[in-house]
């Protein structure tokens, strides 16, 4: 028994003991014991006080009698359990009863263990050891789940934090090499078009001379057409005319090419000296209606479009001339998509509603513009090539691959933003541009408005 009590007195705090007993003998002897041992002792003679103080102590152990006037030591363990505050107190029982069906009755209603009447000191001192010790290792055990959740929170914030930082390298590395790309792309184009300028202009000449010659050619024969053969003068004809076309189609493709090259030359071009205030919610309506102009009107395609502005958006100071190409390019794109998807969805007896959709957003220190079609999409496979110099999935004649490549070197070469494409192959496709507000180390003193 002195073991016992000396690992008890131990402590630097009293253990607490609630006793519920409404018998003066049995508290008289279990007060004076368990206090020489050095516990703090609360009693209780009814069930209603035992709730009461049991609230209000938070006793580390209660001893209950099972035999209790009014409301017996069963209900009260039962209503203790359905306490927040009192149901992980642990309850021993002290009774004299020893029908086993009683004991199992406590057991399913919380308590913790029993004493039998009349209680033994050394019996009652050991089982109070043992559930005080189980209490306390419990505490424990959750105080240790709990800092080990908060680790694993912790952990996991710092892997999600990780994969970010991760994800933002592999996109900074991605737009690196993009502008490397961009950058040689400059100095070859630079080059190639300087060396192709000067022999497509004498081709252009010679093919509009020839043109020339050729209408002349067509004049002197018919003035001299009464001198010869109907058929020779026929034949003529036809080979003059099969030269014209030959020109004229020579002259045609020459201006393409020509238009390809100045392409490529402002390709390779930043022009930093036009940054401009500009409001952006006027140049995005201008582009729209540029670009879906000739979808609506030249080639007869219903469509929708919608625009949802942050109207806190101030002018913004940017290249108004590059920032205006390269809405024009993103939205051109948008319609070419659309006016895929509607040929698609004809050939398949399906309804389509085109619709373009354009938003702003303020971010405070970027402005956020979204262009939306329900167009075809775009393939996962080629996403990650859509901005790359001379790429195409157009048809031949439609496009030569540096629409988006030039928006890509804008925003992001230029203004020092960003762009991402968030797409899902035959269902829509979504361009989201962000730019900063502002930018001193890049930007011009303010000039005229726009």
């Amino acid at each position: 028994m002195n073991k016992v009590a000396n690992s008890i007195e131990n402590k630097e705090k009293k253990t607490t003991i609630l006793i519920v007993d409404d018998n003066p003998i049995d508290l008289k002897l279990a007060i004076t014991v368990l206090e020489n041992y050095n516990f703090k002792v609360l009693i209780s003679v009814d069930g209603e006080n035992c709730l009461k103080q049991a609230k209000e102590s938070s006793p580390d152990i209660i001893l209950l009698d099972v035999l209790m006037p009014i409301i017996d030591g069963f209900e009260i363990c039962k209503r203790l359990k359905a306490i927040p505050e009192t149901k992980d107190i642990p309850v021993i029982f002290m009774t004299a009863l020893s029908d086993i069906e009683d004991k199992i009755t406590g057991f399913e209603l919380g308590a913790v263990d029993y004493v039998t009447k009349p209680i033994i000191i050394d019996e009652v001192l050991a089982r109070v050891k043992v559930h005080i010790q189980l209490r306390q290792l419990t505490a424990k055990l959750k105080n240790k789940n709990l800092l080990l959740l908060e680790e694993i929170t912790q952990r996991k914030t710092a892997e999600a934090k990780l994969k970010e930082t991760l994800r933002q390298l592999k996109t900074a590395q991605k737009q690196i090499i993009a502008k490397e790309k961009l950058a040689y792309l400059g100095t070859l184009t630079s080059g190639i078009a300087h060396e192709l300028c000067n022999p497509l202009n004498f081709i252009q000449n010679f093919a509009q001379l020839s043109t020339d010659l050729v209408d002349e050619l067509m004049e002197e024969l018919t003035l001299e057409s009464d001198k010869m053969e109907p058929e020779k003068v026929e034949e003529f004809q036809e080979i003059i005319n099969d030269i014209k076309q030959n020109s004229d189609s020579i002259y045609q493709h020459g201006k393409r090419a020509e238009k390809i090259i100045r392409g490529m030359v402002r390709h390779a071009q930043v022009d930093h000296n036009s940054l401009q205030y500009s409001d952006i919610h006027n140049m995005l309506n201008e582009s729209l209606q540029l670009a879906c102009k000739k979808l609506w009107e030249k080639q007869n395609v219903p469509m929708t479009i919608k625009t949802n502005y942050d109207e806190s958006i101030k002018k913004i100071q940017l290249s108004f001339s590059d920032m205006f190409q390269a809405f024009m390019n993103i939205i051109d794109n948008s319609c070419y998509a659309l006016k895929t998807k509607l040929e698609q969805e004809e050939a398949a007896h399906q309804d389509f509603n085109p619709t373009l959709s354009v938003q702003t957003y303020n971010l405070g220190e970027k402005v956020a513009i979204h262009i939306n079609d329900n167009g075809i999409g775009i393939s996962s496979k080629i996403k990650d090539k859509i901005f790359n110099p001379f790429f195409t999935t157009k048809s031949p004649g439609e496009g030569v691959g540096l629409g988006l490549s030039l928006v890509h070197q804008i925003i992001v070469g230029q203004h020092h933003g960003s762009i991402k494409v968030e797409t899902k192959a035959g269902k829509y496709a979504e361009f989201i541009v962000e730019i900063p507000m502002t930018d001193s180390t890049n930007f011009l003193p303010e000039q005229d408005e726009i």
